[in-house]
């Protein structure tokens, strides 16, 4: 599983639940340059992400993001299903990353942020004032995925119907990560 690194790197013990299941996880990778993490969960939960093959989302594309205790068949409260606008980096200090417009809340690190065809352009790493957002892009996100030698699906053809619910998306390749310290 991909997620934040800040969500996961001084864990002394690391849980994944879904649907009803809580299994125990590891960490097995940090990013040095980027938010991201790679957690090794013993059994497969969900359906697999899919990154968009093609180009980078673009100024102005839409976007959406969850975070995990606010998609459907949860019963904790927190987080909204947020729509979100990719907006101009400002500086050149956000390489990497996809600059949101979203008033995504609290407990969104490390979800996955899906545009309109159900693909994964970026992963929530961090606010930076209070309608904004970073995450770290598609193509960073494949890079560290590549270099510790996972396989991950790669599409340019939507992974959900027209009308379908982007919750029920977003829910189907998500999990809810939970850190303990000593």
């Amino acid at each position: 599983m991909l997620t934040a690194r800040h969500a996961v790197e001084d864990c002394t013990r690391l849980f994944v639940a879904k649907e009803g299941r809580i299994v125990l996880a590891r960490t097995v990778a940090l990013s040095p340059g980027f938010d991201l993490a790679l957690i090794k969960v013993p059994k497969t939960m969900g359906l697999a992400a899919v990154f968009p093959r093609g180009g980078a989302a673009a100024v102005n594309d839409m976007m959406f993001a969850a975070a995990y205790d606010t998609l459907p068949g949860m019963t904790t409260r927190g987080g909204t299903l947020a729509n979100a606008r990719v907006t101009p980096s400002y500086g050149g200090s956000e390489a990497g990353h996809l600059v949101l417009d979203s008033t995504v809340t609290f407990g969104a690190s490390g979800a996955p942020v899906l545009d309109s065809r159900g693909l994964v352009e970026g992963v929530i790493s961090r606010r930076t004032r209070i309608d904004r957002v970073l995450a770290v892009g598609a193509g960073e996100a494949k890079a560290f995925l590549t270099s510790n030698g996972v396989r991950f699906d790669q599409d340019d053809r939507p992974q959900m119907a027209g009308g379908g619910s982007r919750a029920n998306r977003a829910a189907s390749i998500s999990a809810r990560v939970t850190c303990l310290q000593n």
